[in-house]
């Protein structure tokens, strides 16, 4: 900053901090004497100080004050800044805004169509697996069945390794999911040909349904429903495996 260069104001936020040094301050003040522009500025950023506080009281009380700082402090000196109340703030604000952009983001990711319900959400993220996700889970038999047996409970659904069985396909492990309030089981299974699929379990709206195929996200999935339970099976399998693996669960699943 020189007498020519007007201020920014993050410089006129520090100078109000008395932040700057006495020779910046000089010229600020200089300035503020001949600019009634600038003069106005300060005020404002004055005022801006008090309406952020009531703004942002509850977000700081519940920010982690104590991590930022030691991140800051793992910094070189020449680098670590104070974090006065109004830089603190300020940096509030900013996460605030990020955290609106984070939104008009999630947004704007592909949805599945309206109506498409369970099916198209299991699909989203089951897109997203390969070999890798599920290559290092434990393959412990008794943290299986404790696993089944938690997710059967929730379902209503008596699960145990031998009833889950898929032809060519190794369990991983199970869990309960959530999609809108619905509880859906997911059972994950590598195949070594074709990589992880998934046979998902949740309570049936429309009572038993007759087996069909789809596709979603680039995946194969068969599905049917018993009177109380509806199934998917998707993986990259060709259908006609998913159809002989989806036709051993509907026997042995059957209740």
């Amino acid at each position: 900053m020189t007498q020519h260069t007007p201020p920014s104001d993050e410089q006129l936020v520090a100078y109000l901090d008395g932040e700057l040094d006495p020779g910046q301050c000089q010229i600020i003040d200089n300035l503020l004497g001949i600019d009634p522009a600038m003069a106005a500025r300060v005020e404002q950023l004055k005022r801006g100080d008090l309406s952020f506080k009531p703004a942002f009281d509850s977000v700081l009380d519940q920010a982690p004050t104590e991590r930022l700082q030691a991140m800051l402090d793992s910094l070189p000196s020449a680098q670590t800044p104070t974090l006065s109340r109004r830089r603190f703030l300020a940096v509030a604000a900013s996460f605030a805004v990020a955290g609106v952009v984070a939104d008009r983001l999630f947004m704007a990711w592909p949805r599945p169509e309206p109506g498409s319900g369970w099916r198209a959400s299991v699909a989203e993220y089951m897109a997203l697996y390969t070999p890798q996700t599920l290559e290092n889970l434990s393959t412990d038999p008794e943290s299986h069945i404790a696993q089944l047996s938690s997710v059967g409970r929730q379902l209503g659904l008596p699960l145990s390794p031998e009833a889950i069985n898929l032809p060519g396909a190794a369990f991983r492990r199970a869990q309960i999911l959530d999609y809108d309030g619905v509880l859906i089981g997911q059972l994950t299974y590598l195949d070594p040909r074709h990589g992880p699929l998934a046979l998902c379990i949740t309570a049936a709206k429309n009572g038993a349904v007759a087996m069909a195929t789809e596709q979603r996200r680039g995946l194969n999935v068969v599905f049917w429903s018993s009177p109380t339970h509806a199934f998917m099976l998707i993986g990259r399998n060709p259908f006609e495996d998913l159809q002989i693996m989806a036709r051993s669960a509907e026997k042995s699943l059957a209740v």
